[in-house]
């Protein structure tokens, strides 16, 4: 094999890995219908009760630490998002649900990635931190 062969081969198996690390990283993995407990935020347990849900059209909703949220989970040039966010605004009676709240805000602002874990899902920042970590509600 000639080098511009070798070249050529070597530069199409890395284009063929980057695709399939993209899917990997993808909202293909939160298929309308998945449901999912918030495990943590920022690496620190989530309180009791945060859910991220998708549904149709890639609408996500769920259970902020306070509040009940929803927005459009979309895929561009390789990035995840979710915008449009909208949440009701309920009072916090404690502090710490509080502070969650606001971390929970802006982690799900942040996120542009998504990657499988050994216990479900975790939404990565554009550095590859997992800002939101998900399992699957009801053990699916």
């Amino acid at each position: 094999m000639t080098l511009t062969r070798t070249l050529a081969a070597l530069a199409a198996a890395a284009a063929l890995a980057a695709c399939q690390d993209a899917g990997e990283r993808s909202v293909a993995m939160l298929r309308p219908g998945s449901s999912f407990t918030v495990a943590r935020i920022d690496g620190a347990p989530a309180p009791a009760g945060v859910t991220f849900e998708v549904g149709e059209g890639s609408r996500v909703t769920g259970r902020a630490p306070c509040n009940r949220y929803s927005g459009q989970l979309t895929e561009s040039g390789g990035a995840m998002t979710v915008s449009g966010t909208v949440m009701t605004r309920m009072a916090c009676g404690e502090a710490d649900r509080m502070m969650a709240e606001t971390r929970f805000g802006i982690a799900l602002g942040s996120v542009t990635a998504a990657r499988r874990t050994g216990e479900g899902i975790a939404l990565t920042d554009p550095e590859g931190r997992e800002r939101l970590g998900l399992v699957p509600a009801g053990g699916q």
